[in-house]
């Protein structure tokens, strides 16, 4: 693409930056005990050096001794080498990098100290409420794991004062009840965040760079609001700082995803819509210092756009550049992007189970190493059976290791249940990605056959080298009695013809993929119900986390969707179903359709015919 900002250098005090396109802050999901950079960051950090990423600014890494869950950490001198390991892998490929310090405070599990000994919902634990001596430490420590970042050639730090996080804690009046000089009013609670960048300037110099990340809008009681967050950022940069990154906080994980501005825009929320948290301070304080603008950036052209408008000078991408490190690159050359999907399963895994972190379409992430695919020593001939996902992704690897590939699909279009699962307007994250997944599968020169269902016989003659089979699962079909009586149809189904679906429609199953079903299906005007054998919604999906099933069930209930949990059907009728809660007397809905979504189910049996052919 042509930019004329996207891809110009800024200056963040005497740091120059090649481009305006940053790596956002991330956890990792996993770390090393003793706080040492986990190895696989090295290969992760190089990847999107070399993507042409301008700016990585690292993930939290704790600046005190105060913190207890094990992290990346700047606290001693002997991290100083492995914090340089991270440093040098974003120099290698001409990129700038930043040492996010932080600690977590209130809300570190194991147990801590915070401003105030409150119980509020940022903190799972009741925290110790810190002394004035205890506060200077805390000071000082953030100040020697800046001198810590410095010595190990980092070209400045960010200051980590968002989210629920120690810093924060003492910024905002939600969580500070303080009543020395470290609370109060505003200037009270800041005190803690100035006196950090004015000790790394005494002891870094005036001229190391600090940025600063802090929650600009706050969805609690005496939470931050613009104003307040245009008061914050001026009191910064009277102190110094080369960039504010604005962000925004509510009660939890859970309620993130339902704030005027959420923190982590997901798949089903409006792509801009935390772009005016950055534009509203950028408004304000115009030229002082850059302002970087945060949430599910995926389009360069997007990306573009926010900064051609002077909504912020740096946009912050996260996510995408999991799914795809090369995204500045080959925005510049015009090359296809793998794109994101917004789904937040990275976050999910980092966040809820503290697991390495993964990617929906980016198989290689913190697997960088096994990259680029290499040659096949022996080109073979191999047959894909099925279209969908997995069997497009099989046929394109194969194909680019230089294998003779033929791909077959029974249906018209390839995708899978991907195309009936992206057919609702939410899902238009979807829908790109398998457009990516096709326009890829093209240029492998792998060859497609559509409209042909192979059966094993087919497969002894053709004999294959080797035989990929991805023929996906079939829909459960329960056991209900008089379900022939009624109109019945998969979710799928229901996804691809909303018009054969009734005015009245009953979806069997709330799991996502029901409660998708029956968002889209009374947007359309159909008067839906949901039952659901559990005592709640979706109540296997993001267990421990319940970020984007939240803002689900918050469409379902705008939508106007009745949902029945803990209840089954036990008769169709030809005009209604009987249905039983738990053990109560069963009783009678109307209904003129039946949508079908308690899961999927491999033929087995199928799978194991064409094993056979094989053999």
């Amino acid at each position: 693409m042509s930019s004329k900002i996207l891809f110009s250098p800024i200056r963040l005090g005497k740091v120059e930056v090649r481009n305006r396109v940053a790596l956002a802050p991330m956890g990792t999901g996993y770390y090393n005990p003793d706080g040492t950079v986990l190895d696989e960051a090295i290969p992760y950090v190089e990847a999107r050096a070399k993507g042409g990423v301008g700016l990585i600014i690292s993930q939290f890494t704790a600046a005190t001794k105060f913190q207890r869950f094990p992290l990346m950490a700047a606290n001693d001198d002997r991290l100083i080498p492995s914090l340089k390991r991270y440093a040098d892998a974003a120099h290698r490929y001409g990129a700038k990098v930043f040492l996010q310090i932080a600690t977590m405070g209130g809300a570190d599990p194991l147990g801590s100290y915070a401003p105030s000994a409150i119980d509020i919902p940022w903190y799972s634990v009741l925290p110790k409420e810190l002394t004035k001596e205890q506060v200077e430490r805390v000071i000082e420590e953030f100040v020697q794991a800046a001198v810590r970042a410095k010595k190990a050639g980092f070209d400045g730090v960010e200051l980590h004062g968002a989210y629920g996080y120690l810093i924060a804690e003492f910024i905002s009046a939600f969580s500070n009840r303080r009543r020395d000089e470290y609370g109060g009013d505003l200037e009270g609670r800041m005190r803690v965040p100035v006196e950090i960048v004015r000790g790394i300037h005494r002891e870094c110099g005036s001229d190391f760079p600090v940025g600063f990340k802090f929650n600009a809008y706050e969805e609690v009681p005496d939470g931050n609001d613009l104003e307040t967050a245009v008061k914050i950022a001026k009191i910064m940069i009277d102190e110094g700082v080369v960039y504010l990154q604005p962000a925004t906080m509510s009660t939890g994980i859970a309620a993130l995803g339902l704030m005027k501005y959420p923190g982590v825009p997901i798949l089903y929320h409006p792509r801009d819509i935390s772009i005016p948290v950055a534009e509203y301070i950028k408004r304000h304080v115009g030229d002082a210092v850059p302002v970087m603008a945060f949430g599910g950036i995926k389009d360069p052209e997007f990306a573009e756009s926010i900064l051609a408008a002077g909504k912020a000078d740096i946009v912050c991408l996260g996510r995408q550049l999991l799914a795809d490190p090369e995204w500045v690159n080959k925005a510049k050359e015009g090359r296809r992007i793998r794109p994101c999907l917004r789904c937040n399963v990275c976050h999910y895994e980092a966040v809820a189970w503290v697991r390495i972190l993964a990617c929906t379409v980016n198989p290689y992430l913190f697997r960088e190493s096994e990259e680029p695919l290499k040659p096949a020593a022996r080109r073979k001939r191999v047959v894909v059976v099925g279209g969908g996902p997995a069997g497009m992704m099989a046929a394109m690897v194969a194909a680019r290791r230089g294998h003779e590939v033929t791909l077959y699909e029974k249906e018209k279009e390839l995708g899978g249940l991907m195309v009936p699962g992206c057919r609702p307007p939410f899902k238009s994250d979807v829908r790109e990605f398998l457009e990516y997944l096709k326009a890829e599968l093209a240029e492998s020169g792998a060859e497609v056959k559509l409209g042909v269902e192979v059966t094993p016989n087919m497969v002894r003659n053709i004999s294959p080298d080797a035989l990929v089979v991805a023929i996906g699962a079939k829909p459960v079909r329960p056991e209900i009695k008089g379900l022939d009586k009624i109109k019945t149809m998969t979710a799928a189904e229901a996804l691809l013809n909303p018009g054969r679906v009734g005015n009245e429609p009953v979806i069997i199953g709330g799991g996502t993929t029901g409660c998708e079903t029956a968002v889209y299906l009374a947007n359309h005007g159909k008067n839906v119900t949901v039952i659901e054998k559990m005592i709640e919604l979706m109540p296997f999906d993001e267990v421990g986390y319940k970020y984007t099933t939240t803002v689900l069930w918050d469409m379902l209930k705008k939508a106007g969707v009745r949902a029945i949990c803990k209840s089954e059907v036990l008769e169709a009728k030809p005009s209604s179903l009987v249905i039983r809660i738990g053990e109560s007397k069963p009783f009678e809905i109307s209904a003129d359709t039946v949508i079908l979504s308690i899961g999927l189910r491999t033929d087995q049996q199928l799978v194991d015919s064409f094993k056979a052919a094989c053999a």
